[in-house]
């Protein structure tokens, strides 16, 4: 029998009060992973507003101060772990290092007042997710425990696909719901027209195949649901109603200018979940024996194309019976009709 590999966490903190939470979901992923934790902090001139301290000092005060910092709030948490320091961009630098050394997962936190600075980091952290060999977790909430419930969203691609093997994989055994978001090409504004049954029942079946291709060992005990709007507004609407602790998306690889004119779920949520929430790179591969690599395939359209559109981000859900109550008025309207 082969002994299971000790997984790696990387926690990238800018020192500040915002990253206290994921300081505190770090450690307690540490202690129930039994992982090796890696802290690593970018210096960046700019941040700092000044310059690097002077050559004849013979030694980088600010690298020392940003080291000690760390150290002490290690000695406190009672936890080990390996402390890097380096000047550079934030997200050089974490990607950097999360390329060569073993990753499992990158933690890091936001900001939760508005303003420019925090849509920038949100666009930084979108980054970073998209072009990382591991997924970000990005902590909003209080680390009070391990996470009991978790909902993916999914549009059939590779990117969703490894979001349901990441979520999985990494933290068993809490309850997944996987989320699709789809709308009708006959849809208007304040109002649906549908034969909507029809599709849902076809997506939602198509929402199963494809957890089930995704995780061969797992797919049942993963709940489906496939639901009328848009993704990221389902997928926080999903995760306050049901109190869930963690939504989880994929991030495909993608131009600059489609990134512009069609807008990102990632993106979105990086800045408006609420909770905390799992990005994880299509590129991403499973060192799990359950997320064997099942060849990709787009799922079959048992209904007409054209009936059905689908976000260009859009969404998976297999949630039982949960669905928003806007969605049910329309199908009590169209069913009086």
């Amino acid at each position: 029998m082969s002994m299971m590999r000790r997984r790696h966490i990387i926690l990238a903190t800018d020192l500040s009060a915002r990253c206290d939470r994921a300081f505190e979901r770090a450690v307690l992923l540490t202690r129930e992973w039994d992982a090796q934790l890696i802290v690593v902090h970018a210096l960046e001139n700019e941040q700092l507003g000044r310059a690097a301290s002077p050559r004849w000092h013979g030694i980088d005060r600010d690298r020392l101060d940003a080291e000690t910092q760390i150290s002490a709030d290690l000695q406190r948490a009672g936890v080990a772990a390996d402390v890097v320091v380096q000047r550079g961009s934030a997200s050089e630098v974490i990607a950097e290092l999360a390329r060569n050394r073993p990753c499992d997962l990158i933690v890091t936190g936001i900001a939760r007042e508005l303003g420019l600075a925090r849509a920038i980091l949100g666009s930084t952290l979108e980054a970073l997710a998209r072009e990382s060999v591991a997924p970000v977790l990005t902590v909003n909430r209080p680390a009070r425990g391990s996470y009991d419930s978790a909902v993916v969203g999914t549009n059939f691609s590779k990117g969703s696909r490894a979001a349901v093997q990441a979520t999985l994989q990494l933290f068993q055994p809490a309850q997944v719901t996987a989320l699709h978001a789809y709308r009708l090409t006959g849809d208007r504004l304040g109002g649906m027209q549908i034969n909507d049954e029809a599709a849902y029942l076809h997506l939602l079946g198509e929402c199963r195949q494809f957890v089930a291709d995704a995780a061969p060992a797992t797919w049942q005990k993963v709940r489906c649901l496939a639901e009328i709007g848009f993704p990221e507004t389902l997928l926080k609407l999903y995760a306050l109603d049901r109190k869930v602790d963690l939504i989880a998306v994929g991030l495909e690889p993608r131009i600059p200018v489609a990134t512009f004119l069609l807008g990102s779920t990632g993106r979105s949520l990086i800045l408006s979940s609420p909770c905390d929430l799992l990005l994880v790179p299509a590129k991403w591969a499973s060192s799990a024996g359950d997320a064997i690599d099942v060849p990709h395939r787009s799922p079959k359209r048992a209904i007409g194309a054209s009936q059905v559109e689908r976000h260009e981000d859009s969404v998976a859900v297999n949630a039982q019976n949960w669905r928003p109550a806007r969605h049910q008025e329309a199908l009590k309207t169209n069913t009086r009709h």
